[in-house]
């Protein structure tokens, strides 16, 4: 066999490996739209290009005419998987998704292998055959009324699936172009090379014989292929029709022209409007939109690309509007897209969720006042609104603690109200009840912001003094004995007068703790009382 021969038949052999390697790996692939169509394809491709092989290396006429049946699997069914696949593609194969429509396109192959497979009618398709050479090579064909019915149906889908390719390039941008452009090319290159073939069998003068140079054309088409399922992935970026989209969108849509006029609406539009496309495409905004006039508003006067409108229509609704101009390369306007998402529950949720908001605001301030209410009571005294003994232990040991850290003088003022039984012997307990609640008003009133006023119990009362050395606490226990005594206050149509013995004693002059510094000044206060009272006594050791 000559080297031309050689070389026709390893080409053929690599295009069959690779169509069949690409539809091996496919079949691995999860569905997507065209997959399996374009996998029977490279698999009619691979069995086009091995049985041709095989014709030309067979010796005898049997052997050929076994692999020309073979072949003519492959070269009957490529062109309607290529069609298949073409539509399911570009998403235009709605009708083609009954089964009974879809075997429509195989009743001229069936007929076509029937014919070739059977001795009888074998002639319909091929009048006759001949080995091209002595020692192998090619068949010569003679075509019978039969292999031009399917030549033509076989034309047929290739030309209406490139003319489809072409229409979906011309609408498509950026990536699905490229991927369109190289899809146009791996079909274009076989159908040319099929149309060399038929009309003009030996126009490649290295060849003695007339060859069908289709299946050679493979090689590209598995490249064009390869680069657009790996490369641009076209399984994975796949193209939307415009109707798809729009017709699939939950929100409205409406598209106007430069004079504001309605050129497009999806269906949400329509149904929200009432009306069909047809009764408002090229119809003006102000008619379109005579009943919802905020849209109207928003349209000719809004400046900001998102707003909230109210509409009336069947039920009142909440719009979240979108209206967005459209301008040419020249930056001239062109027309206004508006979209509209209903947030009609979404308004009544915020509105429930406010109020809900606002009761719990309002019950959150009930709940803080009570809170403090109780808390107050819980530190206070009822009777004169002092602090209570337990409030003053706590403080008493945070104040010493905080002292012993930061090494700081803390000083305690602790006094009792002289002759108080004489008081409620006298006049009784209710005028001792205003004598220690005049106390503990004239306290809270003559000490420092940081001072700590407590009832200890019955008429003594305390006072914790922090970061107040002795001295300080002593100008200050003789400024209020001295004040107090001057005080007056009436009960019972009398004014009154009394006063008050102190003791006072200083961390960490007199005592290393808290409990100590109390005991040393309660007993201080007892040597003021001792002395003859109404005076103040610094603890002495």
């Amino acid at each position: 066999m000559n080297i031309q021969w050689i070389i026709f038949v390893s080409i053929l052999i690599i295009n069959a490996i690779a169509a069949l390697s690409i539809a091996a790996i496919l079949t691995r692939r999860p569905s997507k739209p065209g997959l399996r169509s374009i996998t029977w394809m490279l698999g009619g491709l691979g069995l086009w290009s091995v049985s041709y092989a095989m014709i030309t290396l067979s010796p005898s006429l049997a052997a050929k005419h076994f692999w020309l049946k073979v072949e003519n699997i492959g070269i009957v069914s490529v062109p309607v998987f290529w069609f298949f696949f073409t539509l399911q593609h570009i998403k235009l194969d709605k009708w083609l998704t009954r089964r009974p429509t879809m075997l429509l396109f195989w009743i001229i192959p069936t007929v076509t292998l029937v014919l070739l497979f059977s001795d009888q009618w074998f002639h319909l398709y091929y009048t006759s055959t001949s080995p091209a050479l002595p020692t192998g090579g090619p068949l010569l064909i003679s075509r019978g009324p039969w292999y031009f019915v399917q030549l033509a149906q076989s034309y047929i889908l290739n030309l209406v699936g490139i003319g489809l390719l072409t229409w979906r390039f011309i609408q498509a941008r950026h990536v699905y172009r490229r991927q369109l452009l190289y899809m146009l090319g791996a079909i274009l290159l076989p159908t040319i090379f099929n149309i060399v073939y038929q009309l003009k069998p030996q126009l490649i003068p290295v060849f003695d014989v007339p060859v069908d140079l289709t299946a050679l054309s493979f090689t590209a088409t598995a490249i064009l292929l390869a680069e657009s399922i790996f490369g641009l992935r076209i399984f994975d970026l796949v193209p939307i029709a415009r109707d798809t989209v729009m017709e699939h969108i939950p929100e409205m849509v409406f598209v106007t022209d430069t004079y504001d006029r309605i050129i497009d609406a999806n269906f949400t539009a329509q149904k929200w409007l009432g009306k069909p496309l047809n009764e408002i495409a090229g119809q003006d905004v102000l008619l379109v939109f005579n009943e919802w006039p905020q849209l109207l508003n928003r349209f000719f006067l809004t400046e900001h690309p998102r707003e909230e409108i109210q509409i009336s229509a069947d039920l009142p609704r909440t719009l979240e509007l979108f209206i967005t101009p459209i301008f040419d390369r020249l930056g001239a306007l062109e027309g206004r897209v508006i979209v509209a998402h209903d947030v009609t529950e979404r308004k009544l949720l915020e509105n429930k969720l406010t109020e809900a908001n606002e009761l719990l605001t309002i019950q959150l301030a009930n709940i803080d006042a009570l809170t403090a209410k109780l808390h107050e009571q819980a530190i206070r005294d009822p009777l004169t609104g002092a602090f209570n003994r337990r409030f003053f232990a706590e403080s008493l040991d945070k104040e010493t603690a905080r002292a012993v850290r930061e090494n700081l003088p803390l000083s305690v003022i602790i006094m009792d109200v002289d002759h108080f039984k004489r008081f409620n012997d006298t006049y009784g307990h209710k005028c001792g009840d205003v004598v220690l609640q005049s106390l503990a008003r004239f306290l809270n009133d003559n000490t420092r912001r940081g001072d700590i006023v407590c009832r200890y119990g019955g008429e003594e009362f305390v006072i914790l003094m922090p970061d107040a050395p002795i001295e300080s606490a002593c100008i200050r226990a003789e400024f209020l004995r001295k004040k107090f005594e001057e005080e007056v206050f009436e009960f019972d149509g009398k004014k009154l007068q009394c006063t008050v013995s102190m003791g006072v004693a200083s961390y960490p002059l007199h005592a290393t703790n808290s409990d100590a510094l109390l005991i040393v000044a309660d007993h201080a206060l007892y040597q003021s009382k001792a002395n003859g009272r109404n005076r103040i006594t610094v603890y002495q050791p």
